[in-house]
């Protein structure tokens, strides 16, 4: 009679941390865009997944990416910032203007103000702005979707 109990406590744990991790998975599917003040531009940027930089492609008319077009090897320079589910607003981002659009190979890539949003490789892993005004197509984003146009390190 002593097993029931402890058997019936691990029983509910266990539903409740399945219940638990599905409402996080599903909440967790969608890219949390954000908001955060870049000490090397001296300003609020947009961010997105582990707090990695985003750029838009000033190339990228009518919100369609065109990274791959330009050139084949980009998306391995400029990965696409993608979302399995809808992306979600996070601090300073205005959600009426986050959206999706086919990337290359079929990604389902965040748009922020119709500009499609892409990582630049060569960014560490939180806040870099190496990619800045790269090549003069290549731009950090305002937390109103725009381009930030402030000189760079220019990859």
């Amino acid at each position: 009679m002593k097993w029931i109990v402890p058997a019936a406590v691990s029983l509910m744990l266990v539903g409740s941390a399945g219940a638990q991790a599905r409402v996080s998975s599903s909440a967790s599917s969608g890219t949390v865009v954000k908001v955060v003040f870049s000490k090397q531009l001296e300003m609020p940027i947009v961010v997105a997944a582990r707090g990695r930089t985003v750029y838009l492609l000033t190339s990228d008319t009518k919100g369609l990416p065109t990274c791959a077009q330009i050139d084949p090897a980009c998306p391995k320079t400029w990965p696409a910032v993608t979302s399995r589910g809808a992306p979600v607003a996070g601090a300073g981002i205005n959600g009426r203007l986050l959206g999706v659009v086919r990337g290359a190979g079929g990604s389902r890539q965040v748009t922020y103000n119709h500009h499609p949003l892409y990582y630049y490789a060569g960014d560490g892993p939180v806040g870099d702005v190496n990619g800045q005004a790269c090549f003069g197509l290549w731009y950090v984003l305002s937390g109103k979707g725009a381009a930030i146009r402030k000189r760079g390190p220019q990859c």
